[in-house]
């Protein structure tokens, strides 16, 4: 009852901000950016993107939103993993990336409290074989857990989703590993890979996420022991870094990533640092990347 309640109204308010927006700040003329077409011969293209939860004015989600999601149907990918995602975020997604089903639930208490870290996949060419999400915890099974000197609660949702016409399934895992802790983020990357492994080997993996460290960190060493760094080995691809803070932060350095199991093989690397109409779709850029399995 709870659960529903605070849905309609996350719902209705979510409805009134975005007509005040569209009075103040103007959606009407939102055209997403043309993106090259999928790479000849791959099987997929997969998305990871942190959507930043809020904002004011020309950074909150009201105003992003419409941008985002114009962008992301312009992309099409097969699977998008997302971080940051707000109920409200759950909502305007699931309402207009019409072509997508979402698999995940927030991290507080298993339903619809905290963030959620989701996959959204094409619904008209996947079945969700199975799903779920998990906490990068001692505990995994228990919402809401955390441990390691993490500050906030972190989870993963994965799915294992199967090609209507060709049978062909792989495993998308998407996670957001903790921005404080060091030994926090280890911790919780040995959680992912206890969990990768039920699977690799199997299927095809792809791993997307906001990692919080860069590459010369022991979560990125631990990772690579088990996957690889789609950036490193598709041969078209770019150096640019993710984490902006709206065009304010030049880092050296990357924090999210699209890891693969080895056997798989990409072949575009992309960093998607569009701008609509002058404006950041969200503080972090986000990545796509073709995959051949």
């Amino acid at each position: 009852m709870f659960v529903t309640f605070y849905t309609k109204a996350v719902q209705t308010f979510l409805a009134l901000m975005l007509c005040l927006t569209s009075l103040i700040g103007g959606s009407d003329a939102v055209k997403a950016n043309p993106v090259e077409p999928v790479a000849d011969s791959a099987d997929v293209r997969v998305v990871q993107f942190n959507l930043r939860f809020s904002g004011v004015g020309k950074t909150s989600m009201e105003y992003r939103a419409p941008r985002m999601v114009a962008q992301l149907n312009e992309i099409g990918a097969d699977s998008m993993g997302f971080q940051e995602a707000t109920l409200e975020w759950i909502l305007y997604l699931e309402e207009h990336l019409t072509d997508y089903a979402r698999v995940g639930v927030a991290r507080t208490d298993g339903k619809v409290l905290g963030e959620f870290s989701p996959v959204f996949y094409r619904k008209d060419k996947y079945n969700a074989v199975d799903s779920g999400t998990f906490w990068l915890s001692k505990n995994p099974d228990v919402p809401g857990t955390k441990n390691w000197g993490s500050q906030n609660i972190r989870i993963c949702t994965w799915v294992l989703l199967e090609n209507k016409e060709t049978g062909e399934r792989y495993v998308h895992m998407n996670a957001h590993l903790d921005h404080i802790s060091e030994k926090a983020r280890e911790n919780q990357m040995k959680v992912l890979l206890r969990k990768a492994d039920e699977f690799i080997g199997k299927y095809p993996v792809v791993l997307t996420g906001d990692f919080n460290d860069d590459d010369s960190s022991e979560m990125y060493a631990l990772a690579s022991e088990k996957l690889k760094d789609s950036r490193l080995t598709a041969p078209v691809t770019d150096d640019k870094d993710t984490f902006h803070n709206y065009g304010k932060i030049v880092l050296k350095g990357r924090i999210d990533y699209v890891f693969v199991s080895k056997e798989t093989t990409p072949l575009v690397y992309h960093v998607i640092d569009d701008k609509i109409n002058g404006d950041y779709l969200s503080d972090h850029y986000g990545i796509y990347v073709d995959l051949k399995f």
